[in-house]
């Protein structure tokens, strides 16, 4: 498929986007968004925390310094009003 759906992040707005993309001219491997954009930051956070607690799992997502990013999601329970 040439213009693929793509999720992106905006560091600018601190938003995530999903939109239909083509490859861009800056670099390769970057995408381009075409035509409009969609801000799905809490549907994407929602299905990260739910994929998170089904896969009761860390995911380690190295950076390009060596740092890692660490995601894991953990059930708080609700407590009970004293």
């Amino acid at each position: 498929m040439s213009n693929p759906i793509t999720v992106g992040f905006s560091g600018l707005t601190k938003r995530i986007f999903a939109g239909r993309s083509k490859p861009g001219k800056l670099a390769p491997g970057v995408r381009q968004f075409t035509g409009e954009k969609f801000d799905v930051t809490d549907e994407a956070i929602f299905a990260v925390a739910h994929l998170m607690v089904a896969r009761d799992d860390i995911i380690v997502i190295p950076l390009q310094n060596g740092d890692e990013i660490h995601l894991r999601a953990d059930i708080k329970e609700k407590r009970e009003a004293s």
